[in-house]
């Protein structure tokens, strides 16, 4: 924010830099800046900080799909005292398939 004659206005870096970030959340321009609808020379380049921004709106934005059919079976094992007795093993699980991706 920068003040000008005892009258705030908007710094227009800091907003530039917000709304290249949507941009590119939005999928209007890529990580590198350039337009994916091509209509002249012009290029848009993102700091790191941009991008990791955009990055971020993005993951916010997507939803993962929750697959109805496998929670129910899990809840009748959770039920049945099949699954959940084992903390270790579970752990070991989760962390072997997060090492995967």
């Amino acid at each position: 924010m920068k003040i000008d004659l005892n009258r705030p206005t908007l710094d227009t870096d800091a907003a530039k830099g917000t709304d290249a970030a949507r941009k590119v959340a939005d999928g209007a321009v890529t990580r590198t800046g350039e337009r994916t609808a091509t209509s002249g020379t012009d290029k848009v380049e993102l700091s790191s900080d941009a991008q990791l921004l955009a990055a971020a709106l993005k993951a916010t934005t997507e939803t993962t799909a929750v697959r109805a059919d496998v929670v129910e079976a899990m809840k009748v094992k959770l039920a049945a005292g099949e699954i959940g007795n084992d903390s270790a093993r579970l752990a070991d699980r989760i962390l072997d398939d997060l090492l995967k991706r």
